[in-house]
């Protein structure tokens, strides 16, 4: 499946209203209505909990699995460029987060208690990520010019967040950390002329596993934490977007718009087995950011799947 909706430019409605289908081996270019947001269970059964608007892109789940952030980036339209938050059991009754801080707010990440959003301003000064309330209160809090929030570090005192450098057309994406008492950046992982992205933490905090096409594809690698200096590549047939099972012994991952299941060998990373298919597929994925999140319990995915128009 081909997908149109793997980039948002500042200020611009990236998400088009062509979509490749694909059914069996025919593909079918459908105008879209709109996104089904769902549970899906491992073996593939979906529940639809709502439909979203096709500007929407990326929900994050909160930290108790209730409720979803994201953003709308219809400036034109009737759902703007903003934050929303949703609860799962009421999708139609979501509700914009108030007091914007920028013309384009977007790429929203929970704070671990649940209480506060980490996300991207972009404006003509660039890109930075801010800190505010969920219900919109209080001052947001600037916390360092950048151009993504990805997650937290066991406990939650240091942030991963991403850098992008642009040249000749190459997007050279690394991953650093930011400490939110000292205000201090340490380089996490980068890669010159590549980019590396989506990094995810084990549950025991001590891998990180992210995604690299430093050769010439993505795929997933690991490094130890904290950092010895090595790097274990665990896929060989392109991969992307990690997050963690539970037991901290597996990670999940797409691939082609399909579901994997990698079981690791912790011991010796470079010779983990071969990749398990799950019966998921058809979902909406890009390139970067990651559009699917886990549920709580780990053997759920919440996914967002298109809607053709009738």
């Amino acid at each position: 499946m081909n997908v149109c909706l793997t980039r948002w430019a500042i200020g611009t409605v990236i998400a088009c209203a062509i979509f490749a289908l694909v059914t069996g081996a025919v593909t079918k270019a459908q105008r879209l209505s709109g996104f089904d947001l769902a549970i899906v269970e491992v073996d593939g059964t979906r529940t639809v909990l709502g439909r979203l608007p096709l500007s929407v892109f990326a929900p994050r789940l909160s930290p108790d699995g209730k409720r979803i952030a994201f953003e709308t980036r219809d400036r034109s339209g009737p759902d703007g460029a903003r934050l929303w938050i949703a609860e799962l059991s009421d999708l139609a009754g979501r509700r914009p987060v108030a007091n914007p801080v920028g013309p384009v707010d977007w790429a929203p990440i929970w704070s671990l208690d649940g209480e506060r959003l980490v996300f991207i301003v972009s404006s003509e000064r660039g890109d930075a990520i801010y800190s505010r309330r969920a219900d919109g209160s209080g001052t947001p809090e600037h916390l360092i010019d950048a151009r993504s929030a990805e997650g937290w570090m066991p406990g939650g005192k240091q942030m991963r967040f991403l850098t992008l450098k642009e040249e000749g057309g190459n997007r050279d994406y690394d991953i650093s950390l930011f400490d939110m008492s000292s205000r201090t950046v340490t380089p996490l992982v980068g890669s010159p002329g590549s980019a590396q992205h989506s990094s995810a933490v084990s549950p025991d905090g001590r891998w990180l596993a992210y995604t690299s096409n430093e050769t010439g594809r993505y795929e997933l690698w690991l490094e130890p934490l904290p950092r010895t200096g090595m790097r274990y590549q665990v896929t060989r047939d392109g991969g992307s977007h990690p997050l963690w099972l539970p037991d901290g012994r597996s990670l999940y991952f797409d691939r082609g718009q399909q579901m994997f299941q990698l079981k690791l060998n912790l011991s010796a990373p470079t010779s983990s087995a071969d990749p398990t298919s799950l019966p998921i597929k058809g979902f909406a994925q890009g390139e970067y950011r990651r559009q699917f999140e886990l549920m709580p319990n780990g053997r759920q995915f919440l996914m967002l799947f298109p809607v053709a128009a009738q």
